[in-house]
């Protein structure tokens, strides 16, 4: 059986594809890899003597932010179009975030935690004693009355930070406000806290509940009176503190 030579057309057909083909392999242009981008987090310090956290992208700073002491910005990580940066605002004195010169781990925070919760434990027990609970100082019994004292004052946190969103968004974000978001939401909110926050600190609870409420006050007072010297002692503190999170 013989074969039959393609016909004189398909092949003029077939060479004229193979020479397109190859002109636009030739005329494409190869592009160079960009290089990468470098971010590095660290801080500088102002005219004012204050560490502002910052990072760089490309040599190019991004300023984050200011705490009370100042603010540290200590590690960077990015995802796409989404940098990610963990530091400290200085709420707390400097000293508690120093590591161990050869173990590089936060002993002072350590510390710090391990005695702050020491003394809570010896004080709630010493208060069991003075009133006469002696016999149930166990660990649930802490557990069960520490979380009750402390759901306190997290209920007061929620319910002020709800208290501060429409005057924050109308000062500082009057653009963004929205009826729905800052007015009507908040107030809900603050209704459905204000429900647990009375039954913790009603009266005529047993002890040693029917004393929580006081403590909680006297640690707001401190409290109060702690960001009101630190608030003279530098004004603009108010405006700094935060910042990171919530402008960001």
């Amino acid at each position: 059986m013989t074969r039959k030579a393609a016909p004189i057309p398909l092949l003029i057909i077939v060479a004229g594809i193979a020479s397109l083909m190859s002109a636009c392999g030739s005329s494409a242009k190869v592009q160079p890899p960009q290089p990468p981008d470098v971010y590095v987090a660290g801080y500088e310090v102002n005219g004012s003597n204050l560490d502002i956290a910052k990072y760089w992208k490309n040599g190019t700073p991004v300023i984050l932010g200011a705490g009370t002491y100042g603010s540290w910005a200590t590690s960077i990580y990015v995802s796409g179009s989404d940098v990610y940066v963990s530091g400290r605002e200085g709420l707390l004195p400097g000293w508690i975030g120093k590591v161990h010169p050869t173990r590089k781990t936060p002993v002072n925070a350590i510390y710090t935690f391990v005695g702050i919760a020491s003394l809570i434990i010896i004080v709630w027990a010493i208060l069991h004693l003075v009133g006469g609970h002696g016999g149930s100082m166990d660990p649930l019994t802490f557990f069960v009355e520490s979380s009750t004292m402390g759901t306190i004052l997290v209920l007061v946190v929620y319910f002020l930070a709800n208290l501060a969103l429409p005057f924050y968004y109308r000062r500082y974000r009057p653009d963004e406000f929205n009826v729905l978001k800052h007015i009507i939401l908040p107030v809900l909110g603050m209704i459905a806290i204000a429900v647990p926050v009375y039954y913790l600190v009603k009266p005529g609870q047993q002890a040693p509940y029917d004393w929580f409420p006081y403590a909680a006050l006297g640690i707001i007072v401190v409290s109060v009176i702690y960001a009101y010297v630190l608030s003279r002692r530098d004004p603009s503190l108010g405006e700094r503190v935060g910042s990171i999170i919530a402008d960001e």
